[in-house]
C-alpha cells in the first residue's frame, strides 16, 4: 500500500471526532449511491443529509441518487475521511489529496459493509 499524505495523530483525531459529533446534531452523515443515467457509472459517497439534498437537486438532470446508508456513525475513519475531504475542498488539484479522499472514501464505505468505489472513480 503505498504512503498517505494525511498524517494526523490521536489527540487530533479525537478533537476532529468531537466537532463531527456536535454537527451531527444539526445533520447526520449518509452514504448515496449516485448513477450518471448517460454512462450507468456508479459511486459511492459520503456527505451529510443537507449536503446530499443539495447534490440531489443540482444533478436532478443527469443522475440518479439515493441514500443507501441514512446513519453513519462517527469512527476515527470517518474523522481521517472528513480531513481528507477538507483537505480536498482547500486544494483540489492535488493528486496525493485526491488519492487519500479516495482511499479514505473506500474505508468508510468497507467499515459500513458498503460496496467500494472502483479505482480512479473520481476521475472523470
Amino acid at each position: 500500500m503505498k504512503a498517505l499524505a494525511l498524517k494526523i495523530d490521536d489527540e487530533q483525531l479525537q478533537a476532529i471526532r468531537e466537532r463531527m459529533g456536535e454537527a451531527n446534531q444539526q445533520a447526520h452523515f449518509v452514504i448515496f449511491q449516485s448513477v450518471e443515467r448517460e454512462t450507468g457509472k456508479v459511486l459511492r459517497l459520503i456527505t451529510d443529509v443537507e449536503s446530499f439534498r443539495s447534490i440531489q437537486e443540482q444533478h436532478q438532470d443527469d443522475s440518479d441518487m439515493a441514500i443507501i446508508q441514512d446513519i453513519v456513525p462517527i469512527t476515527d475513519t470517518l474523522a481521517r475521511w472528513a480531513v481528507a475531504e477538507n483537505m480536498a475542498a482547500q486544494q483540489g488539484d492535488s493528486a496525493s489529496v485526491l488519492a487519500d479522499l479516495e482511499h479514505y472514501t473506500n474505508e468508510v464505505l468497507k467499515e459500513n459493509h458498503q460496496t467500494i468505489n472502483p479505482p480512479d472513480s473520481a476521475e472523470d
